[in-house]
């Protein structure tokens, strides 16, 4: 694709991205999809820079607000002198945003950069790695999660052996960690309160060796059913899927709540969510926090752990949401409180808190 024609293309994408609510991804594969005659190399400069370009959306808007996307990009592609500018600008972040952050000096500047593909091993590591390296992927062991695996490039892991054998789930390593710390355990009992896509709950019944009984709940059910073929390929047979929220009069081990929140630990992955965010949603999913909680609660045995977890930087979804239900419940006590960012540990932002049911 010569020069002109990719800006051209990559205007026409970022004008569409500013001005529609549908996430930045739809767009780019809608656009994808009905020009199939791009080739590899154009499909990926034209990828690289509407995705280079949208991690830059605070600085265009603010250095050439009244310019169009194909001056804009222009501007961008020759300007390399540096310049002063606030720190929402620099953080490519909205401005009222960052007294919520903690630590938002450290943290915000490393949420600028492209996250790295990490892998689940779903059962011995190196078998995973030997399989993905036969099928000829970079793949090397993550630092942290004895289950990660970091992919240098992306690749299309559905033709993989590995992918096939149901030994492979795409999980960043932040997901991973947050899994291990609550610590689940064979022959236990789990409810995954907010279980979506089913992310946690095949990693409960890996660290449990399919021994016990996890029951997943959605208040979006059709979330669920990306579950069912997942652990169907995984070889997971302890997940109960259930629909309608069941009356309390099952206690479990571990009642676990990713709940709702902003994303904005996982802003590097989708850099657009950054602009979109607005105070009054925030304060709506705190509200909507809170409320799952309460249900959560009479969910748990007594003497046994409730963990509350979000892929939130913001205090109001983490320490401030965990001080207000504990205010509301004395009968909780915080066993373990814990962040997780690339300024922290290398990976996703995320938030967890188990607290225990006296």
């Amino acid at each position: 694709m010569e020069k002109t024609e990719l800006y051209k293309a990559a205007a026409y994408l970022l004008e569409k991205i500013e001005n529609r609510s549908t996430p930045a991804n739809d767009i780019i594969n809608d656009y994808l999809a009905s020009h199939r005659y791009l080739t590899s190399t154009d499909r990926k400069e034209l990828l690289d820079l509407v995705w280079g370009t949208i991690r830059l959306w605070f600085k265009i808007h603010y250095f050439y607000p009244e310019a169009d996307w194909p001056l804009r990009l222009e501007k961008i592609a020759t300007d390399q002198t540096e310049k002063n500018m606030p720190d929402f600008v620099r953080y490519e972040v909205p401005e009222w945003l960052i007294p919520h952050i903690p630590n938002a000096a450290e943290e915000l500047p490393l949420m600028l950069g492209q996250a790295p593909i990490i892998l689940r091993a779903n059962g011995d590591r190196d078998k995973v790695l030997s399989l993905l390296q036969a099928d000829g992927l970079s793949v090397e062991p993550c630092r942290q999660s004895p289950y990660g695996i970091i992919l240098a490039e992306y690749a299309n892991l559905s033709d993989t052996k590995a992918y096939k054998k149901g030994l492979l789930e795409i999980q960043d390593e932040g997901a991973q960690l947050v899994a291990l710390d609550i610590g689940v355990k064979p022959k236990q009992d789990v409810f995954d309160f907010c279980a979506g896509a089913g992310g946690k709950s095949l990693i409960f019944a890996q660290m449990m060796q399919n021994r016990g009984f996890i029951q997943a709940y959605d208040a979006a059910p059709k979330r669920l059913f990306e579950l069912v073929k997942r652990a169907d390929r995984c070889h997971v047979s302890i997940i109960k899927i259930v629909t309608k929220l069941p009356p309390p009069f099952k206690k479990f081990d571990h009642v676990v709540v990713d709940a709702p929140c902003t994303g904005t630990g996982t802003w590097r992955r989708i850099p657009d969510m950054r602009w979109k965010l607005t105070e009054k949603q925030l304060a709506n999913i705190v509200k909507l926090q809170g409320e799952i909680l309460n249900r959560a609660e009479q969910y748990v045995k007594p003497g046994h752990y409730l963990s509350y977890i979000t892929c939130s930087l913001t205090i109001d979804e983490n320490e401030n949401q965990v001080q207000a239900f504990l205010k509301a419940h004395p009968n909780y006590i915080v066993l373990k409180e814990k962040r997780y960012s690339p300024y922290r540990t290398g990976t996703d932002g995320f938030y967890l808190c188990v607290m225990q049911k006296r």
